[in-house]
Protein backbone atom coordinates (compact mmCIF):
# COMPACT_ATOMS: atom_id res chain seq x y z
CA UNK A 1 0.00 0.00 0.00
CA UNK A 2 3.02 2.62 0.61
CA UNK A 3 4.40 1.37 -2.46
CA UNK A 4 1.21 2.45 -4.35
CA UNK A 5 0.92 5.77 -2.83
CA UNK A 6 4.74 6.41 -3.16
CA UNK A 7 4.20 5.46 -7.15
CA UNK A 8 0.73 7.77 -7.45
CA UNK A 9 2.45 10.45 -5.55
CA UNK A 10 5.19 10.59 -7.68
CA UNK A 11 3.36 11.33 -10.85
CA UNK A 12 2.28 14.42 -9.46
CA UNK A 13 4.38 17.08 -10.25
CA UNK A 14 2.37 19.55 -7.64
CA UNK A 15 3.93 16.80 -5.34
CA UNK A 16 7.61 17.36 -6.94
CA UNK A 17 9.25 18.68 -3.52
CA UNK A 18 8.20 15.34 -2.18
CA UNK A 19 9.74 13.05 -4.52
CA UNK A 20 13.10 12.36 -3.09
CA UNK A 21 11.16 11.66 0.14
CA UNK A 22 8.93 9.20 -1.75
CA UNK A 23 11.90 7.31 -3.58
CA UNK A 24 13.50 6.73 0.03
CA UNK A 25 10.60 5.20 1.26
CA UNK A 26 10.00 2.93 -1.97
CA UNK A 27 13.15 2.02 -1.41
CA UNK A 28 13.48 0.89 2.06
CA UNK A 29 10.14 -0.61 1.74
CA UNK A 30 11.17 -2.73 -1.43
CA UNK A 31 14.99 -3.23 -0.87
CA UNK A 32 14.81 -3.67 3.05
CA UNK A 33 11.97 -3.77 5.01
CA UNK A 34 9.93 -6.08 2.88
CA UNK A 35 12.59 -9.17 2.09
CA UNK A 36 13.70 -8.20 5.88
CA UNK A 37 9.42 -9.59 6.68
CA UNK A 38 9.83 -11.95 4.80
CA UNK A 39 12.93 -13.97 6.15
CA UNK A 40 11.99 -13.40 9.76
CA UNK A 41 8.49 -14.61 9.29
CA UNK A 42 9.81 -17.56 7.49
CA UNK A 43 12.51 -18.32 10.15
CA UNK A 44 9.90 -17.69 13.12
CA UNK A 45 7.70 -20.39 11.21
CA UNK A 46 10.23 -23.01 10.99
CA UNK A 47 11.96 -22.05 14.56
CA UNK A 48 8.50 -22.22 16.10
CA UNK A 49 7.46 -25.56 14.19
CA UNK A 50 10.62 -27.27 15.89
CA UNK A 51 9.78 -25.68 19.06
CA UNK A 52 6.35 -27.56 19.20
CA UNK A 53 8.18 -30.74 17.88
CA UNK A 54 10.62 -30.84 20.61
CA UNK A 55 8.01 -29.75 23.26
CA UNK A 56 5.69 -32.83 21.56
CA UNK A 57 8.58 -35.27 22.06
CA UNK A 58 9.73 -33.70 25.62
CA UNK A 59 5.79 -34.67 26.80
CA UNK A 60 6.23 -37.88 25.25
CA UNK A 61 9.48 -39.30 27.07
CA UNK A 62 9.15 -40.82 30.32
CA UNK A 63 13.20 -40.30 30.88
CA UNK A 64 13.49 -37.20 32.71
CA UNK A 65 17.20 -36.57 31.79
CA UNK A 66 15.37 -36.37 27.90
CA UNK A 67 12.71 -34.31 29.27
CA UNK A 68 14.64 -32.07 30.60
CA UNK A 69 17.15 -31.81 27.77
CA UNK A 70 13.99 -31.33 25.10
CA UNK A 71 12.76 -28.57 27.40
CA UNK A 72 15.82 -26.52 27.30
CA UNK A 73 16.04 -26.93 23.69
CA UNK A 74 12.87 -25.44 23.06
CA UNK A 75 13.29 -22.38 25.25
CA UNK A 76 16.42 -21.94 23.34
CA UNK A 77 15.02 -21.85 20.26
CA UNK A 78 12.09 -19.59 21.39
CA UNK A 79 13.94 -17.89 23.04
CA UNK A 80 15.14 -16.96 18.92
CA UNK A 81 11.93 -16.82 18.31
CA UNK A 82 11.00 -14.06 20.34
CA UNK A 83 14.48 -12.02 19.38
CA UNK A 84 12.85 -13.03 15.73
CA UNK A 85 9.04 -11.06 17.11
CA UNK A 86 11.42 -8.09 18.44
CA UNK A 87 13.05 -7.53 14.94
CA UNK A 88 9.75 -7.97 13.63
CA UNK A 89 8.43 -4.95 15.82
CA UNK A 90 10.81 -3.07 14.69
CA UNK A 91 10.77 -3.67 10.86
CA UNK A 92 6.42 -2.96 11.22
CA UNK A 93 7.30 0.32 13.05
CA UNK A 94 9.17 1.81 10.37
CA UNK A 95 6.07 0.53 7.83
CA UNK A 96 4.10 2.86 10.37
CA UNK A 97 6.14 5.89 10.23
CA UNK A 98 6.52 5.37 6.37
CA UNK A 99 2.79 5.27 6.10
CA UNK A 100 2.30 8.39 7.86
CA UNK A 101 4.74 10.27 6.01
CA UNK A 102 3.06 9.48 2.70
CA UNK A 103 -0.62 10.13 4.38
CA UNK A 104 0.81 13.62 5.32
CA UNK A 105 2.54 14.01 2.14
CA UNK A 106 1.84 11.81 -0.43
CA UNK A 107 -1.10 12.74 -3.36
CA UNK A 108 -4.82 13.09 -1.11
CA UNK A 109 -6.29 10.70 -2.94
CA UNK A 110 -4.85 7.78 -2.50
CA UNK A 111 -4.69 7.98 1.65
CA UNK A 112 -6.85 5.47 1.90
CA UNK A 113 -3.87 3.31 0.79
CA UNK A 114 -1.88 5.11 3.26
CA UNK A 115 -4.30 4.36 6.29
CA UNK A 116 -4.88 0.67 5.62
CA UNK A 117 -0.66 0.78 5.27
CA UNK A 118 -0.74 2.32 8.97
CA UNK A 119 -3.26 0.24 10.01
CA UNK A 120 -1.68 -3.15 9.11
CA UNK A 121 2.00 -2.10 10.73
CA UNK A 122 0.26 -1.33 13.83
CA UNK A 123 -1.41 -4.82 13.68
CA UNK A 124 1.75 -6.55 13.19
CA UNK A 125 3.75 -4.29 15.91
CA UNK A 126 0.14 -5.39 18.32
CA UNK A 127 0.75 -9.06 17.10
CA UNK A 128 4.19 -9.02 18.02
CA UNK A 129 4.06 -7.82 21.62
CA UNK A 130 1.35 -10.31 22.33
CA UNK A 131 3.35 -12.90 20.89
CA UNK A 132 6.57 -11.30 22.29
CA UNK A 133 4.69 -11.30 25.51
CA UNK A 134 3.58 -14.95 25.75
CA UNK A 135 6.60 -15.91 25.20
CA UNK A 136 8.47 -14.10 27.76
CA UNK A 137 5.90 -15.62 30.39
CA UNK A 138 6.57 -19.21 29.19
CA UNK A 139 10.31 -18.29 29.72
CA UNK A 140 9.87 -16.77 32.89
CA UNK A 141 12.89 -18.64 34.60
CA UNK A 142 15.00 -17.58 32.07
CA UNK A 143 17.91 -14.38 32.22
CA UNK A 144 16.48 -13.84 28.91
CA UNK A 145 13.12 -13.16 30.19
CA UNK A 146 14.18 -10.78 32.58
CA UNK A 147 16.20 -8.27 30.61
CA UNK A 148 13.64 -8.59 27.78
CA UNK A 149 10.06 -7.73 29.22
CA UNK A 150 11.32 -3.97 29.84
CA UNK A 151 12.08 -4.38 25.88
CA UNK A 152 7.88 -5.09 25.45
CA UNK A 153 7.23 -2.62 27.98
CA UNK A 154 9.12 0.05 25.26
CA UNK A 155 7.55 -1.58 22.85
CA UNK A 156 3.77 -0.93 23.82
CA UNK A 157 4.94 2.64 24.59
CA UNK A 158 6.08 3.16 21.70
CA UNK A 159 3.12 1.86 20.17
CA UNK A 160 0.56 3.60 22.05
CA UNK A 161 2.50 7.16 20.50
CA UNK A 162 2.10 5.78 16.97
CA UNK A 163 -1.28 5.10 17.30
CA UNK A 164 -2.15 8.61 18.46
CA UNK A 165 -0.77 9.55 15.44
CA UNK A 166 -2.66 7.06 13.20
CA UNK A 167 -5.73 8.39 14.69
CA UNK A 168 -4.59 11.99 14.32
CA UNK A 169 -4.82 10.83 10.26
CA UNK A 170 -7.86 9.31 10.92
CA UNK A 171 -9.39 12.39 12.72
CA UNK A 172 -7.64 14.84 9.66
CA UNK A 173 -9.95 13.35 7.23
CA UNK A 174 -12.51 12.76 9.03
CA UNK A 175 -12.70 16.37 9.01
CA UNK A 176 -12.10 16.90 5.36
CA UNK A 177 -14.99 14.41 4.91
CA UNK A 178 -17.63 16.55 7.31
CA UNK A 179 -16.44 19.82 5.85
CA UNK A 180 -16.64 18.32 2.08
CA UNK A 181 -20.43 17.02 2.81
CA UNK A 182 -21.50 20.47 4.49
CA UNK A 183 -20.53 22.29 1.88
CA UNK A 184 -21.93 19.98 -0.68
CA UNK A 185 -25.46 20.25 1.52
CA UNK A 186 -25.16 23.95 1.62
CA UNK A 187 -25.09 24.09 -2.09
CA UNK A 188 -28.33 22.04 -2.50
Amino acid sequence: MIITVCIKSLEKQELKKDHVTFSYIMSQVCDVIEPKLKDLFEKDAEDFDEVVRLRMERDQTTNPNAKSQLSRQANDLLEIATSNSFEIIDQCFKLVEHGIVVFSSGWQAVRGDSGAAISAGLAGVTSGIFISNLNLKTLKDRKFASEKIARCEELYKELTHKQTRAFECVTTLNSEAISAIQLELIKT
